[in-house]
C-alpha cells in the first residue's frame, strides 16, 4: 500500500494517508467524548490518536521504491532504507502496534458491559493484525490482510462505541 504513494499518481495515496490520519484522530476525539470516564475512555483515544498520527507521518514521509513500485523498479527486496523510508516504516510499525493496544482497551469496556463477543474479538483481532505483519516477510498479501483487518475492526469498534455508549462530555 505504501509504495502506491510513489510515482506520478502517488499524490492519491498520500492524500488517502493524510485523510485517514485526520479521520482516525477525529474518531479518537469522538470516542474520548463518548466514553468519558468509563473503562477505556482515556487510553483507547490516546492509542487511536497515535495510530492516526502514524498515517500523517506515512503521508509526509514516503516509502522507498521497491517490489516493482513505481513501474520500472526492481522486484528485488530493498536492503537499505532512506531516512524517509525509515520514518515511514517506523511510523507504520508504531501506529499498528498502537492500534493493537487500542483494541485491547475497549475489550475491558465491552467485558464490563457483558458484551463478551465484542470483548473476545477485541482481544483476538490484534493477533491477526500482528500475524499479517509477520507474514509480510513472505508475501505482501499477508500485510494487506493484516492491515485491512485492523482498519475494518477499527470501523466496527468505533461504530459500536459511538452508537451504543451514553454521551458524556468532558
Amino acid at each position: 500500500m505504501s509504495q502506491l504513494s510513489l510515482g506520478t499518481l502517488g499524490w492519491i495515496q498520500v492524500t488517502a494517508f493524510l485523510l485517514t490520519g485526520l479521520l482516525v484522530i477525529g474518531g479518537a476525539i469522538a470516542i474520548r467524548r463518548t466514553l468519558g470516564d468509563a473503562p477505556g475512555g482515556t487510553w483507547a483515544p490516546r492509542l487511536l490518536g497515535m495510530f492516526g498520527a502514524s498515517f500523517l507521518f506515512a503521508g509526509v514521509f514516503r516509502a522507498d521504491p521497491g517490489a516493482g513500485f513505481p513501474a520500472g523498479t526492481s522486484e528485488n527486496r530493498v536492503t537499505t532504507l532512506s531516512a524517509h523510508g525509515t520514518v515511514h516504516m517506523l511510523s507504520g510499525t508504531v501506529g499498528y502496534l498502537a492500534l493493537c493496544g487500542a483494541f485491547l482497551v475497549p475489550a475491558r469496556h465491552f467485558a464490563a458491559r457483558g458484551q463478551r463477543g465484542w470483548a473476545v474479538t477485541c482481544r483476538l483481532v490484534p493477533v491477526g493484525v500482528l500475524a499479517g505483519f509477520a507474514g509480510s516477510s513472505i508475501t505482501v498479501l499477508a500485510f494487506t490482510i493484516g492491515a485491512g483487518l485492523g482498519l475494518l475492526w477499527l470501523t466496527a469498534v468505533s461504530v459500536r462505541l459511538l452508537t451504543a455508549a451514553p454521551t458524556t462530555q468532558r
